[in-house]
């Protein structure tokens, strides 16, 4: 098995891996499609939603409990290398819905 993949039973036309990504709020590992992407681009927190923008990035499941865990743990400063201002974690947390709806 390959490192951040997984195998999946072998149907005609299908495809054999699928991306795994750990959410850095709960830190379960998830399929890359059920999880939302977020990068910081020249300090500026936003949301990827084709998953292939520049820049720092890290996912998370669109549950808001996540998002507060991540941030109570200083997760952006670790994992996206920037400190990011309460104001634009919650206009985040308003569009996560939105996002994955």
């Amino acid at each position: 098995m390959t490192r951040g993949r997984r195998t999946l039973p072998r149907v005609a036309g299908a495809r054999r891996t699928e991306p795994i990504r750990t959410c850095v709020g709960c830190r379960r590992r998830d399929r890359r499609a059920t999880l939302t992407r977020v990068a910081v681009r020249n300090g500026v927190l936003a949301i990827d939603p084709a998953k292939r923008a520049p820049g720092r990035g890290a996912y998370l499941h669109d549950a808001r409990a996540c998002l507060e865990a991540f941030a109570r743990r200083g997760g952006f400063v670790r994992s996206l290398r920037c400190v990011i201002a309460k104001d634009q974690r919650e206009a985040l947390v308003a569009r996560l819905p939105e996002v994955q709806g």
